[in-house]
């Protein structure tokens, strides 16, 4: 199994010199499993390029499963912009949490609105189709096997563990640590005392958390903020390196991935954190990687490879 970078942004899109390294584009990272078989996790701007990448390589027919993390901006604008999406032999299919007021297709279907763009999606050469997913669920596209679990995120967000070639990998993104907040519904602006029904709500969902990627090889977590900036900003649903070292240690993971880099962590910021986590992971005993756009990670064996995508 094979884990490609498209997009490793959070918040929006940050195209320019100081970030040419580590990439501008929102959050999307395709799986490959070694039989060909394809998941995309998120459907953010890094979407259109790899859209771009299967229109290259005369790979858009068929259906392409993508499983959406939450419905926020940054992980669904890449949609409308998705190469399959404009070829009848393609099927588009969206696995994702359901919304507690409308149906996910109703959802969705505001990305491509007429007041924002020319097409509605259901005026696109490929169908979509619409999957809701229930946390602690398991499901199976194609070969691979997949859980996905609940995250402390505003208006909430889904991680998933994905299993194939008799390996695994699990995508944390977005989500708070499991202490301080607990985050329900909506954006909080300010900071109150938990409750003691809170406070084991959030136990309960770490717990879950750690069950689902318990022994996985290779852990995607999102880490959009130093330990400084969460100390101003801790309802913003966002964890730090350290809050992923932790919650990812003693628990059989080989490698942890920083992931979702804040728009303001330039390149040298990134250089700074991932020389600073690469040395604090190895004191723990793991792996620790700075997610690049581009970038390929070999799951599960000794000594996976890495490489940039052509």
């Amino acid at each position: 199994m094979e884990v490609t970078f498209w997009g490793v942004r959070g918040s929006y899109p940050t195209p320019a010199p100081e970030t040419v390294r580590y990439g501008g584009n929102t959050s999307c990272v395709e799986v490959l499993a070694d039989g060909g078989e394809r998941l995309v996790v998120d459907a953010g701007t890094g979407l259109t390029r790899l859209g771009d990448h299967l229109m290259s390589r005369g790979q858009l027919a068929g259906t392409h499963h993508i499983l959406l993390s939450h419905l926020h901006w940054d992980h669904i604008q890449g949609l409308p912009f998705f190469a399959p999406a404009y070829d009848s032999r393609a099927r588009i299919s969206i696995h994702a949490m359901p919304d507690t007021a409308k149906p996910l297709a109703k959802v969705l279907a505001g990305v491509a609105r007429h007041e924002f763009f020319p097409a509605a999606l259901d005026d696109f050469a490929a169908p979509f189709d619409f999957h809701e997913v229930l946390a602690d669920e398991t499901f199976t596209p194609q070969s691979f096997r997949v859980t996905a679990f609940r995250l402390n995120h505003p208006s909430g967000a889904m991680g998933y563990r994905i299993d194939a070639d008799g390996t695994s990998c699990a995508y944390v993104c977005d989500t708070a640590p499991f202490t301080e907040v607990l985050h329900k519904k909506h954006f909080l602006h300010g900071l109150e005392p938990i409750s003691e029904a809170d406070g084991l709500e959030l136990q309960e969902m770490r717990d879950g958390v750690v069950r689902a990627i318990r022994g996985c090889d290779t852990v995607i977590y999102d880490t959009h903020f130093t330990p400084e900036e969460y100390a101003k900003f801790p309802h913003y649903g966002h964890s730090t390196p350290d809050q992923a070292l932790a919650l990812c240690t003693g628990i059989g993971i080989r490698q942890l991935v920083l992931y979702h880099h804040a728009p303001n962590h330039n390149d040298a910021i990134l250089d700074q954190m991932s020389g600073l986590y690469a040395n604090l992971g190895r004191q723990v005993g793991l792996e620790v990687t700075t997610a690049r756009e581009g970038m390929v990670l070999r799951i599960g064996g000794a000594a996976p490879a890495r490489r940039v995508a052509s």
